[in-house]
């Protein structure tokens, strides 16, 4: 593939926990930064910008351009919707203004890539993986509690020469941006690591320090179910060093899936276990911890 070049122009669809600070820390680092969101977000962040608090980056606010509709074509496409919002997100994007963009999905689960590049045909679409915890708690406010703020990007689905551009602009954000040519690797080791903690502290109603140690056995089984599956597309994975990170991680972790369960949202609880299940099925692979606790989240989910 030839050397390509990036357009001068990040778009951040959806401005929630990670949308919204990633835009929050791209406008203050100086980068040309639009956001697409529903119309009364996209009118209050228009007017008002966006309110960073954060543990790491201090707080601050920044002027963010915000529109309901892309209007203009996309240099980077940083795509951050919840995977339950994700259709009626991308009905926002215009698919010729994605057209020879660098699309970012930083979306849970297996299944996002493959359905963008079917939404988005003419884009560059790559796997990439996000590791924050940070919430929108109103419409252009944002509050980032963890000292995590590490992004992966995986080179396949584009030209030479975007993905390390985008990485660089990016890491003029604060984050720390790495890059790397595997693209299966990147979506399951934070699988990984997501999908257990996700369905054990949702289900249990638990934060993490909690979870690991009252759920101990779902979680580390659950860990290894998702290893098991992971072997059988060629991606093998380390699960004591994910348990460790998992022990290590502040106690008062919460996955934004128990977040959504105390909110009343809608969960992920298919683009994560759902998608997991389904390459189990395929693979031929036994899951049943995690099929437990995905039929009894899936319960909670329809009330």
């Amino acid at each position: 593939m030839s050397v390509g070049k990036l357009s001068p122009h990040f778009t951040v669809l959806g401005p929630g926990g990670v949308g919204g600070l990633l835009a929050g820390l791209l406008a203050r680092a100086g980068e040309r930064v639009t956001v697409v969101a529903g119309e009364a977000t996209a009118e209050h962040i228009a007017a008002n910008g966006v309110r960073v608090e954060s543990v790491r980056f201090g707080d601050f606010a920044a002027e963010v351009p915000a529109v309901a509709r892309l209007s203009e074509p996309a240099g980077v496409l940083i795509v951050a919707p919840k995977a339950t919002a994700l259709d009626a997100a991308l009905d926002r994007i215009p698919p010729e203004l994605a057209s020879g963009a660098l699309v970012v999905p930083l979306l849970n689960g297996l299944e996002h890539v493959e359905h963008l590049r079917r939404r988005l045909p003419g884009a560059h679409v790559v796997a990439a993986a996000i590791r924050v915890e940070s919430t929108r708690v109103a419409p252009g406010h944002i509050r980032h509690t963890s000292p995590f703020t590490t992004l992966e990007i995986a080179t396949p689905g584009a030209p030479d020469g975007l993905v390390a551009e985008a990485a660089d602009r990016l890491r003029r954000t604060g984050f720390t941006v790495t890059v790397t040519a595997d693209e299966a690797r990147t979506l399951w080791e934070k699988l990984h690591f997501l999908l257990p903690t996700a369905l054990v502290c949702t289900h249990a109603g638990l934060p993490l320090g909690r979870a690991r140690a009252e759920r101990r056995a779902d979680l580390t089984a659950a860990m290894a179910e998702v290893a098991e599956v992971a072997a059988h597309y060629g991606v093998r994975l380390d699960t004591a060093t994910v348990l460790r990170f998992a022990d290590a991680a502040p106690p008062a972790t919460k996955p934004s899936m128990l977040r959504d369960r105390e909110a009343g949202r809608p969960m992920e609880v298919d683009a994560l276990g759902g998608a997991l299940l389904r390459a189990a099925e395929r693979a031929g692979v036994g899951t049943p911890v995690i099929a437990r606790l995905v039929a009894d989240l899936e319960r909670v989910d329809l009330r």
